[in-house]
Formats: structure tokens, sequence, C-alpha cells
């Protein structure tokens, strides 16, 4: 008999079935545990029973992402409260590891955000990571654009409760998986508790799923964009050798040195005319927030100015896809090596929705150091 379950009664668990008709993933939620066995409540699909036969392999996942074990459907029961009896693994399953988040964001639009995260991302699936894309550009979402991908769904149908966030994830080109934006985050911070739970909990689901998660947040310095530099793993500052564009990258900075505790937060240069210009701007900058901020600031790399770029933009191609070997996808290559580094998680670290959450229902101001 398990000492330790993992899953409790009244739990709500996310099933992901081996069946060709029935393939989900589902919401559903724990009846009942007994010993090596536990009782689900059977999950409906677009108003109809999901009828799973005998010996089903499936993948289970709790809603907070904590826990995951491949189970099998052992009885099913259609009468009354339908119920499917599922297997339980015969040992305590291991904390499954909380995906990596990066928020890339930048001071001013224009700069190559959104094609940086693609890109990135891009690479870090060719080495076998499991990325998803968040497109959060608060109302001017354009990643399923510059993809050429058609979304039924968006962010928008998660927060208006017509989905979850599982239903709107679309696979996108080179291996990556996309949360398209839409106008969803736009509420976030004007909804109930309820509401607020519901959202934050279905985006925690993919963390279950993913190796690293990637937001592409919108430019600026609006509460939104603060809310997800401050609740990331790592914060992707973007900018070009322009002198507006790395004044309004280190005002992204200053707002973000503001808060404790800091976010690790890292500058990329994009369309930098030269490896040396580039590497000026970048040390100049990290000098300066050295001094007046008190922060270290990595420098990630660089991206070229490559005119096989706005080449692969007019195609809807990402450019690390259509000129593999063209400087500026070097560059992003490189840029993404520096991005992954695994490392375990902290004992007690919470997940990036659990400190996005906070950030939204306590209020920016208690995360402001004390003032002498």
């Amino acid at each position: 008999m398990l000492s330790n379950p993992p899953i409790d009664p009244n739990q709500a668990v996310v099933i992901k079935p081996s069946s060709q008709f029935y393939p989900g993933p589902y919401q559903t939620r724990v009846l009942a545990v007994d010993g090596a066995r536990a009782v689900l409540q059977v999950p409906l699909h677009q108003g109809k029973v999901v009828l799973l036969s005998v010996g089903t392999k499936l993948e289970v996942t709790t809603i907070d992402g904590n826990r995951r074990f491949l189970s099998e459907v052992l009885a099913r029961n259609y009468t009354d409260t339908p119920t499917l009896t599922i297997s339980l693994p015969a040992h305590e399953n291991q904390h499954v590891k909380t995906a990596k988040v990066i928020a890339v964001t930048s001071g001013k639009g224009g700069v190559g955000k959104t094609g940086l995260v693609i890109n990135t991302g891009i690479a870090l699936a060719q080495h076998g990571l499991k990325v998803f894309i968040i497109d959060a550009d608060l109302g001017t979402a354009n990643v399923d654009v510059l993809l050429n991908i058609q979304a039924t769904y968006n962010l928008r149908h998660v927060v208006d409760r017509q989905k979850d966030i599982l239903d709107i994830v679309v696979e996108g080109p080179g291996g990556i998986f996309l949360v398209p934006g839409g106008s969803g985050f736009q509420s976030l911070a004007d909804m109930d508790t309820t509401q607020l739970q519901r959202v934050i909990n279905s985006c925690k689901t993919l963390e279950a799923y993913a190796d690293i998660i990637m937001i592409d947040t919108g430019a600026g310095l609006s509460k939104g964009v603060i809310n997800f530099i401050l609740a990331a793993d790592q914060v992707v500052v973007v900018t070009t050798t322009e002198p507006h564009a790395i004044t309004d990258a280190y005002a992204i900075l200053k707002v973000t040195s503001e808060y404790q505790p800091r976010p690790r937060c890292g500058l990329v240069i994009n369309r930098a005319e030269t490896a040396g210009e580039a590497r000026q701007v970048g040390e100049r900058m990290a000098a300066v927030v050295r001094r007046f901020l008190q922060m270290d600031l990595d420098l990630l790399g660089f991206v070229p100015d490559d005119p096989t770029v706005s080449k692969a933009i007019k195609r809807q191609t990402p450019h690390i896809l259509a000129f593999p070997n063209a400087p500026a996808a070097q560059g992003m290559r490189a840029i993404s090596r520096r991005l992954w580094q695994p490392a375990e998680p902290e004992a007690g670290e919470r997940s990036f929705f659990d400190r996005f959450r906070d950030l939204l229902t306590r209020g920016k101001d208690s995360h402001r150091p004390p003032r002498a």
C-alpha cells in the first residue's frame, strides 16, 4: 500500500490518454485514493463523457504541476456518477522539475524582440528541450502572425472561461509550442480572486510539460510587463545600438532595480553592425548598470545586422529555419546556449505562476525595498 500517494482525494488533475479518439488532455478530479488505485471523475469533452476503455495508458499530472506519473485505466463505471479507476505508481513519484521561465522584454517596440523569442526558442527546441512561447504582448500579440499560424483560440478564451490553457496551445515550426496572446492578459489585474485562481492554475499546467517557457512581453513599462519581469526566473532585455533604444532599455533595468528580490537580467544587442560595436554597447551598459543601479547585467550576446532576417519575416518563416547558416542565425543559437543553464530548484522555491499571482494580488508596492 502506498504510504504517500502522488495524488489526494478532491485534487484536480490533468489526464492525457494514449487514445486515438480521446487524446486529451482533460482536466478532472480525484474522488478517492485506495492503496495502489485512485478513482477519478470521468472527464467531459464538449459536453460528452470521455469513453476510455480498460487498459488505456494515461499520463496524470496534478493541476499545480508538481506531480506527474504514468498510469492505466483499470476499471470504469458509467452508472450514477461516471468514474474511472486508475493505477498509481508503486512508489512516490519524484518531484517534477519546474520549467525555467524567461521573460523577454524591451524598452521600446521595433527592436526585434519577438523575432528573438521565436528563433532562440526554436534553437532550444533543436537541442531536445520542450519550449512553450506565451505571447503576452498586451493586446498587440503577433507571434502567430510571424509564424503564419491561424490560431482558433487565444488567451482571451482562457480569461473568459471558454477554454483551458491546453486547449489553446498550438504546435509551431521547429518543435516549439505557442500560447497565442490576443488581448488575454490585459484584464488579469482586474479579475476577482476566483477568476485569477482559475487562469493562473490553468497556466501552471504548462510547467509539467515544458522545460522552458518563454514569455514575449509588451514593450515599455506597463504594470503587466513589470509583473512578468519580477516573476520570471530570467529576464532578457533586447535593444539595438541606437541611442534611444539603449536609453529605453536602461529605463526597464532601472525600474527593475527598485524591487526586491531582483530578477536575473541579461542583455541582447540586436542588429549590431559589427561584433566590436555590440561588445562596446554591452560593456558600457553593464558598467553603468553596475555603478548606478548596483545590478549585475549578463551579456548574453548579439545578433548582427543581416538582410536575410527581413527576408524570413516576409516569408513568415523563422529565420533560423529559413537561413540556418546566416550570421543572424548563428548569433541566435549562441544566445540560446547561454539562456539554457539547467539548475535544480532550491527547496521551497516557488514557480513563476505562483510568484506572478502574488504580484497581481498583493500589488507592486509590497515588493519595493523599505525606504530609509
